[in-house]
């Protein structure tokens, strides 16, 4: 049954327009005319534009972390140390006291708080405060003295002059206390995916990239189907970590329209606000990061899901890191299949050689809204200025998706949509934005059947009684899956 929607405005232009959809969810008309439907609604003047595709987040993730205690507005030892009592006593004592969001750059001396701090606010019970990068943590006494802590691969235990665990682990190292946890349930796991659809569709957002399974990959498609299944409004694109799929994991399920592996995800560094990221000049606070694999390791690694007929997409945030990328994937022969997750610190040169390669890079316009104040702490003014260059990307022609990577920030594309066009020095327009939070993004997960309201394509649309111009969220959504 075909259904036509009239009388709205379209958001590139203010122009009237009417929408035709088929009785399988696809766009038959758009324009002037009001061709006949079955079935007619009059959006009285509302102004209508495609749904947002975040093609880089962490949908699981988001769900889970929705139950756990969050430190963003903490900038103080006082203020973390408090919500860890508070919360440490709403807590039965066999169980973790779990917290997101904490980031020592937001404290007056920049220091991380160490393993006896927590330890003195968490009553004996075991914690661990996940940074807001998302690639470092710290547990208490309690979590570290339950932990194998033996220096890991990959990663790094920060220690004190005595040898003793301070309680911050990097990158890999994290492992030696999130792996004591309890996993989730495969029911769990759907509850938390749903609760992430729901809180993804009241933001614009009907498509989005998982990067990467913290979890058993097995379960996990059970949980996206079992979301799915019970009406989860969302096109979930998977991009399973390169070790779940290549080292005797499950079989990839049957791709669906809205369920389907787009990818194999790979970490090449780490993060500006851990001081991990790999860069090539020093950070203010030392040192230039790390890799997370040789460079012939991560050749091996890209080529092998390159040869089993995957995309790749691999996380770099600084320079050092994206020269490493961009050779493993010249290396493939073809590095136009491929994508680069991130790439914060580009050198003119750098983006010569990614337009010359034709690779793709997804870049999340938000982190300047919620980090900045830790790049200028790692950084400096001069060089945080120049972080995601999003002007000097899309002038030299290179596929550009715009993302979230939520958790690690709240995940509103409008947001991101303010700080692409209020960048100080790589400002672009306000339709290339939506572009990258649209058309952009599903090019970059592999779909060209939404994006962009064309002609064949699915109908995923979001509605706004006013100019969407100013933001706020949608007051109406359709989703063509349901």
């Amino acid at each position: 049954m075909s259904h036509l929607y009239t009388n709205f405005r379209w958001w590139r232009d203010g122009a009237p327009c009417n929408l035709q959809i088929s009785a399988q969810g696809k766009v038959t008309y758009r324009g002037s005319e009001e061709p006949l439907a079955d079935d007619v609604t009059d959006l009285g003047g509302a102004w209508l534009m495609p749904a947002f595709v975040d093609c880089h987040c962490h949908i699981l993730s988001t769900g889970l972390d929705l139950h756990k205690l969050n430190l963003s507005a903490c900038d103080s030892r006082e203020q973390i140390l408090e919500l860890l009592r508070e919360r440490s006593e709403q807590t039965p004592e066999w169980a973790w006291v779990l917290a997101v969001q904490y980031d020592q750059t937001r404290l007056e001396d920049g220091r991380h708080i160490t393993a006896d701090e927590i330890e003195s606010a968490t009553l004996g019970r075991p914690a661990i405060l996940r940074h807001a990068s998302g690639h470092a943590c710290v547990a208490n006494r309690t979590a570290i003295g339950l932990a194998d802590a033996r220096d890991v691969e990959g990663g790094e235990i920060v220690r004190d002059r005595h040898g003793e665990p301070t309680g911050v682990l990097l990158e890999n190292a994290m492992r030696i206390v999130y792996q004591l946890l309890p996993p989730p349930t495969r029911e769990e796991m759907a509850d938390a995916i749903f609760a992430a659809s729901e809180k993804l569709n009241a933001m614009g957002i009907v498509s989005a990239a998982d990067m990467g399974a913290t979890h058993n990959l097995e379960d996990q498609f059970w949980a996206y189907q079992n979301a799915i299944e019970r009406g989860a409004r969302l096109r979930i694109r998977l991009y399973p970590n390169w070790s779940q799929v290549f080292k005797g994991g499950p079989q990839l399920p049957e791709p669906t329209d809205n369920l389907r592996v787009a990818g194999i995800k790979l970490y090449a560094d780490g993060a500006i606000g851990a001081g991990t990221a790999a860069v090539s000049e020093p950070f203010l606070t030392g040192g230039k990061g790390k890799f997370m694999y040789s460079p012939q390791e991560l050749k091996t690694r890209v080529k092998t899901a390159h040869d089993a007929g995957h995309s790749v997409a691999v996380h770099a945030i600084g320079d050092r890191a994206t020269d490493l990328v961009l050779d493993a994937f010249e290396a493939t022969g073809e590095p136009e299949r491929h994508r680069i997750e991130h790439a914060m610190i580009l050198s003119d040169e750098q983006i010569e050689r990614v337009a010359k390669l034709g690779v793709s890079i997804s870049m999340q316009p938000e982190f300047r809204l919620c980090f900045l104040h830790s790049y200028r702490r790692q950084l400096g003014d001069e060089r945080a200025t120049r972080l995601l260059r999003f002007r000097s990307v899309l002038d030299a022609g290179i596929p550009l998706g715009f993302s979230s990577d939520s958790p690690i920030v709240p995940g509103d594309p409008w947001d991101g949509i303010r700080m692409a066009t209020e960048h100080p020095t790589e400002a672009i327009t306000f339709e290339e934005a939506v572009d990258a939070y649209t058309r952009g993004a599903a090019g970059l997960d592999g779909d060209e059947l939404f994006g962009r309201l064309d002609i064949a394509q699915f109908a995923d649309f979001q509605i706004y009684e006013h100019d969407p111009r100013s933001g706020g969220r949608p007051d109406k959504m359709f989703f063509a899956g349901r």
